[in-house]
């Protein structure tokens, strides 16, 4: 029983009368001897006043002042409308240095009717999936996948392509294109490769980026079945295959659940990143994403089971392995045609070569002929057709290294 309650309070008042003994007391009370005589001291020095606790009508220290509530609401509709509860604390202590508990935060919104965008029923229409254990070392095993959604509000889809590792949850390239396509994947294995190494294996979706389906696999080219391939192949994984990357092919998203919640928690954060800092197109977001991990990362990576690392050292011609390759014939000028645009080999004799096109986003358009390479030049205008054959992440490297050389119309 409570010490407050009326009859544990009329049992001290008779045990001080010498009504009963302490030992009668405790047994009547439940409680101890020692508190029985405690409250009898008390009560005979300060009468009913023993009764009532210390703290009574007093403010707890812990309390949250009234106008420190009012700035979390304003603060939370102002800037973080639609965003997790979860980010809005860590921006409270980041941004504003009030440190709360995260049910604090929760009591103060939900009291001025806020909603958490992450609050919702989950149904269970299936048997929960068993979760696939994490690899013990990192480099072991690395996710990589992209996801379209508006960045920058502006209500276009944009691709964020990622990678992360298995082990550890680190993030270890993010790259944003108009489209899902190579390019985006080549520049986030480019900068796993330099962040950390290249890792044992890739675990992807069946995207046709990274492999051929049935129906297509024995539709070889003449030169390939020289070449002594049994299956077509995609560039992707002649690149992991130089790489000596495995490459893993997932058969559901729930397979790959790391990237896939990983996408979820970019979404919540992200946007308002961008939106803080003033960054409204790919170029820019591309240098911020680079911070972007490191922030990410010391929130959110964790130690693997095992010490040893099984990331590689990059090869020194990576740059020149994380390409697009596409063999070219030059004709009497040396100029060879690319998605139904032509570009010149500037070399003294290109004639009649036959030549590889390297592309990649980090390097433009080059052409290598006898272990050589070359620069190119545009030869075309570009125009925003939409029947242009030509994807747009290359019309964007020909606008980006071409641009002194390029006439655009409208």
């Amino acid at each position: 029983m409570k010490k407050s309650d009326k009859f544990v309070q009329s049992v001290i008042k008779d045990a001080c009368a010498g009504t009963y003994t302490k030992s009668q007391a405790a047994e009547y009370t439940g409680l101890s001897i020692a508190q029985i005589g405690v409250l009898k001291r008390k009560y005979r020095k300060l009468g009913d006043a023993a009764f009532i606790h210390g703290n009574k009508g007093r403010r707890p220290v812990t309390t949250i002042a009234d106008e420190i509530k009012q700035d979390i609401v304003v603060y939370y509709k102002k800037e973080f409308e639609g965003y997790n509860f979860v980010f809005f604390r860590k921006c409270l202590q980041e941004f504003k240095d009030i440190h709360i508990s995260y049910r604090s935060v929760y009591k103060i919104l939900s009291a001025a009717g806020i909603k958490s965008p992450e609050k919702r029923k989950t149904v269970k229409e299936k048997p929960v999936h068993r979760p696939r254990f994490r690899r013990e070392h990192e480099g072991e095993l690395i996710q990589s996948d992209a996801t379209p959604y508006d960045w920058f509000g502006t209500g276009k889809k944009d691709n964020l392509h990622g990678s992360i590792d298995d082990a550890t949850n680190e993030i270890t390239g993010l790259y944003m294109c108009e489209n899902e396509c190579i390019y985006g994947y080549q520049e986030v294995l480019r900068q796993t490769a330099f962040r950390k190494g290249t890792p044992c294996a890739l675990y992807t979706d069946k995207h046709a980026i990274f492999c051929v389906t049935p129906k297509h696999k024995d539709n070889l080219t003449v030169q390939e079945q020289l070449d002594g391939l049994h299956e077509k192949r995609t560039q992707w994984q002649d690149i992991l295959s130089e790489l000596h990357i495995e490459q893993i092919l997932a058969h559901s998203p729930q397979a790959k659940g790391r990237i896939e919640r990983l996408w979820r928690t970019i979404k919540g954060r992200l946007p308002w990143y961008f939106k803080q800092r003033g960054i409204k197109t790919i170029e820019a977001a591309n240098v911020f994403l680079q911070e972007f991990i490191d922030i990410y990362n010391a929130e959110f990576a964790i130690k693997p089971a095992k010490p040893a690392s099984f990331y590689r050292t990059a090869p020194e011609n990576i740059d020149d392995i994380l390409c697009v390759k596409i063999p070219r014939k030059t004709d009497i000028s040396g100029v060879f045609t690319l998605h139904g645009y032509r570009f010149q080999m500037l070399a003294r004799y290109s004639a009649k070569k036959e030549i590889t096109i390297y592309i990649s986003e980090k390097d433009g358009i080059r052409a290598l002929y006898n272990g050589a390479f070359y620069p190119v030049e545009f030869m075309d205008t570009i125009q925003n057709c939409v029947d242009d054959t030509m994807p747009k992440v290359l019309e964007n490297i020909i606008y980006k290294y071409f641009y002194k050389n390029t006439k655009m119309i409208a």
